[in-house]
């Protein structure tokens, strides 16, 4: 198969964590969620991402420093409405299982800036592979 990967990156501040969320007010986290959204929308479409049928994604959270790391998942309510600006994008139809093939978490990036990661990872059958 042919795999070809496009990153996407936010420098926007470090991932909201699931316990963070947790104490927000809904419509609190209601309005930050709709601000991931749109900032993500808005760097999905200056990266130029094709419409792809399948894909997978990984996800990694970017840290300034090593202060206070975060699980491997702990970005996951951040990181659902990045993926929720991949189908606003239109670069997949919806994010149910058939398009969304999988999301892998990883462990925090010491890079200098707080932020996140995205890489989008074609996972659609490769046609010219196919013979008869």
């Amino acid at each position: 198969m042919n795999e070809h990967r496009w990153v996407i990156e936010s420098d926007s501040g470090r991932p909201l964590t699931v316990n963070k969320i947790a104490t927000m007010h809904r419509q609190q986290w209601a309005t930050r969620t709709r601000e991931i959204r749109e900032e993500w929308w808005a760097l999905i479409l200056q990266a130029k991402l094709p419409r792809l049928d399948r894909i997978r994604v990984e996800i990694t959270p970017l840290h300034k420093d090593r202060k206070s790391p975060q699980d491997c998942a702990a970005c996951a309510a951040h990181a659902k409405p990045c993926i929720d600006a991949l189908v606003d994008a239109r670069v997949i139809e919806d994010d149910d299982p058939t398009h969304l093939v999988s999301v892998t978490f990883l462990p925090p990036d010491v890079c200098g800036v707080d932020g996140l990661r995205l890489v989008v990872i074609n996972a659609g059958l490769d046609r010219s592979a196919l013979t008869d």
